[in-house]
């Protein structure tokens, strides 16, 4: 077993101890260096460290570990594969949507063009990695995104609205296709999600500009 693999098991030990700074101090030889690339079940342990880091801490602590947590997936080189962007793009999603309870009102704007950046990332390796636009994984990565457009209503921008929108769009458009029955009720409830999520942002957005006005 190379370092690195005995880093990341410990690590990944640590972790299921609920000893989470403990966990993420093992990879700091890794995690500290930026384009680092990450096989999946090395992210699998960033992802389930992120989770309880966020999960564990108290409200009084949370915007410092969301703060680590990003600046952690700020510095991972994404690989293009299903199952890592998947677990990527979940714990993006962690970080933000706790982010966006902590942050205060000139912050706001700020971490929305981060998080922007990274899912601007995630979107073109989403395209390389689902070419079918109809695939449930590629779908649910846009679900994760109109989550967080809703939870950062007041400073998401129309082209992130835009792309969740069309996205469902064009999928449902696409149809079927070469999925299985299962896989194509998965899609459609994503389709509809997405629908959902970005129609109830738009309208609470409309409702806070007409107070301001």
């Amino acid at each position: 077993m190379s370092e690195r693999e005995k880093a990341f098991e410990s690590a990944r030990t640590l972790g299921e101890a609920g000893k989470i700074d403990e966990a993420l101090e093992a990879l700091t030889n890794y995690t500290s260096e930026p384009e680092t690339e990450y096989t999946v079940s090395e992210m699998e342990v960033i992802n389930t460290i992120i989770t309880e880091k966020l999960t564990s801490v108290s409200f009084e602590e949370k915007k410092d570990a969301c703060n680590v947590c990003i600046t952690l997936l700020e510095g991972i080189k994404l690989v293009k594969d299903g199952a890592w962007l998947s677990l990527y793009s979940e714990s993006v999603y962690e970080a933000f949507s706790r982010m966006s309870i902590c942050a205060r009102d000139e912050e706001r704007q700020l971490f929305w063009n981060r998080l922007k950046e990274l899912f601007y990332e995630i979107n073109l390796a989403a395209k390389k990695v689902w070419r079918d636009k109809n695939y449930p994984e590629r779908l649910a990565i846009y679900v994760l995104y109109a989550k967080l457009c809703k939870s950062w209503l007041d400073v998401a921008d129309e082209e992130s609205y835009k792309l969740c929108e069309t996205e469902a769009k064009e999928a449902k458009f696409f149809g079927k296709g070469t999925l299985d029955d299962d896989q194509w009720r998965e899609s459609n409830r994503s389709i509809e999600q997405i629908k959902k999520l970005i129609g109830d942002a738009l309208h609470e957005r409309e409702l806070i500009d007409d107070e301001s006005d």
